[in-house]
């Protein structure tokens, strides 16, 4: 770099783009190519280097176009091929990637290329993968393998073991899945590749994520972003402080978690391709939402939303979906949340892509078809999804499933087999770091124990709930806490405190705009004033109950939300005392 003003502007540019790309900066790259082109626009070699970059910086429509060129003057580069059949793949397109592949396959078997062969089969296997065809996925992995340890190529191995791991995982077989990330990492060690140690143990990081080991995860997260950071690997860098937030949110720590994804979001925005900054604003969408910032956290979904569709991105599409739904939910807006969530489930089976996020979208669709009072047809999702769940032996994920069928049971009145599936829930919500899905769990069993008359225990279990909800920023579990407690002190005649309770309640869920807590409120706060001798003051809150149930209704277009049994309940004591009189 600092000769190149004395040699020609080719050398020059080839000089600078070779700078840019060892340090990871793409966009100088692509932008010193792009003038190498200009000035050479027959030369293979500038041609396949720049295809490479827009590749890798996700712009696979104008690495597309190089690589259709190269393709057009010599069929045969093998290069060409193989790399086509990686970007047909990533724009979601596997079958078209098995003609260009299948094509490289056969020449690079007449040619005596086993290294090309092999990464053919690593290339087929990814294909196999976006196509759901696990079993093939694995065996063409396994071929590879074979390949690459009669090479000796270690590197090579420990590449073709994470993509393997991965198939595997897929496939419910988080044993094996584990081992091969373990032997990947072990021969990155060996061999001192920081780059591929960085790569695979963000890799681990996303494997025991998607299994709950939430702890586990932070470790391999921590321990591959200072090797992605001094190999300049701006894009994975990214990708691990996205994943570092990630997991913080699982862990109900939210200020970390807004800490990383701002910290991915800025580097993102000056390195990564549009559906990576799309990845990063949902996350931050995320966040808000779970900490009761629904404004803000729509705010993000929607800047995601559209840039996942500027990117033609129909998997981010989905995401944005699933997430505008559960804010839905929250703010009781039923019809919304299962249009949202149907949606979401819909473009994910278009996707074809099952691992982890199948059934946590599953599962939010049949929590939004109880919600809006549709139980039985609710129960198919959520039966499925648990099984997904199990298959991938992720603890926090069947706990919140459970927690699912408990509340589709629970609306439907069936207190006492809603409690079995609870109490299961808070059996494997135990067993993990997941501290929402804990109190989730703690608090679905105090409010059956509620309905069922047992208001002592209810309330010993409820307070130091809510506080906790609270102080973790679970704003909606703390409200719906307080609301329970309330309950429960109102059963025991304890009409002062739950009074202050509710009043507490009522400016929250009104501040949050949560709707269907808020008209909870409203009616218990006017039990309390009717139960304490305060009948007059009491018709007011009766009313305000009524009136927010029917805007539920209407936006639900449907009468099936006031069959719920909490609902109706509310909804017809509510009419009984508003004018006791008539």
């Amino acid at each position: 770099m600092d000769l190149s003003d004395r040699v020609s502007p080719q050398e020059k540019y080839l000089i600078a783009a070779e700078d840019a790309r060892v340090s990871g900066d793409s966009a100088k790259a692509i932008a010193s190519y792009e003038n190498l082109v200009k000035i050479l626009p027959d030369d293979p070699d500038v041609q396949y280097a720049l295809a490479r970059l827009y590749e890798d910086s996700g712009s696979f429509d104008k690495a597309r176009v190089y690589y259709q060129n190269l393709l057009a003057r010599d069929p045969k580069n093998l290069d060409a091929l193989l790399h086509m059949g990686w970007v047909e793949n990533r724009i979601d397109n596997p079958q078209g990637s098995l003609d260009y592949l299948n094509r490289g396959f056969t020449l690079a078997v007449q040619l005596g290329n086993d290294e090309e062969k092999a990464a053919i089969l690593d290339a087929v296997g990814n294909s196999y993968q976006h196509l759901n065809k696990l079993d093939d996925a694995i065996r063409n992995y396994q071929e590879s393998l074979d390949v690459k340890r009669r090479l000796d190529d270690n590197r090579g191995i420990a590449e073709t073991l994470n993509w393997l791991a991965e198939a595997q995982q897929f496939a419910g077989k988080s044993e094996q899945a584990l081992k091969s990330y373990q032997e990947a990492i072990r021969l990155r060690r060996m061999v001192g590749d920081k780059t591929g140690l960085g790569g695979n143990l963000l890799d681990l990081g996303n494997f025991y994520e998607s299994i709950g080991k939430y702890d586990e995860a932070l470790s391999s997260a921590k321990e591959a972003l200072p090797l992605l950071r001094e190999t300049g690997d701006r894009q994975n860098e990214g990708i691990c402080l996205n994943n570092i937030g990630w997991i913080y949110l699982d862990k109900a720590d939210y200020e970390n978690a807004m800490t990383y994804f701002q910290q991915a979001l800025d580097l993102r925005q000056k390195f990564g391709s549009a559906a990576d900054v799309a990845d990063t604003t949902y996350n931050l969408g995320e966040a808000f939402s779970r900490t009761g910032q629904y404004n803000q956290g729509m705010d993000y979904y929607l800047k995601a939303l559209d840039l996942w569709r500027e990117a033609g991105d129909k998997r981010g599409a989905a995401f944005a979906s699933f997430g505008l739904g559960r804010v839905f939910q929250y703010q009781g807006r039923y019809g919304a949340a299962v249009t949202s969530e149907e949606d979401a489930l819909k473009s994910w089976r278009e996707i074809n892509e099952r691992g982890f996020w199948l059934p946590e979208i599953q599962a939010a669709c049949g929590n939004a078809l109880t919600l809006i009072g549709r139980g039985d047809d609710a129960q198919k999702n959520l039966d499925e999804a648990l099984g997904l769940a199990r298959e991938l032996k992720n603890n926090p994920l069947v706990a919140r499933i459970l927690n699912f069928q408990g509340d589709r049971l629970f609306y439907h009145g069936d207190f006492q087999s809603a409690r079995g599936l609870f109490e299961q829930a808070s059996q494997v919500a135990a067993k993990t770091t997941d501290r929402e899905q804990i109190l989730l769990a703690k608090f679905n069993v105090a409010k059956v124990a509620v309905k069922e008359g047992r208001s002592q225990e209810a309330i010993k279990t409820l307070k130091p709930l809510a506080e906790e909800a609270d102080r973790l920023g679970l704003k909606y579990l703390a409200v719906d806490s307080s609301i329970y407690l309330a309950e429960a002190l109102l059963d025991s005649k304890d009409y002062s405190h739950a009074r202050q309770q509710l009043e507490d309640s009522l400016r929250a869920s009104d501040k949050l705009g949560l709707q269907a807590l808020l008209a909870k409120s409203h009616y218990f706060l006017a039990e309390a004033l009717r139960r304490g001798g305060s009948q007059s003051e009491a018709a007011h809150h009766y009313a305000e109950a009524r009136r927010i149930l029917d805007d539920i209704q209407k936006e639900a277009h449907s009468d099936e939300v006031l069959k719920r049994n909490d609902l109706a309940t509310i909804y017809q004591e509510a009419a009984r005392w508003q004018n006791p009189k008539t």
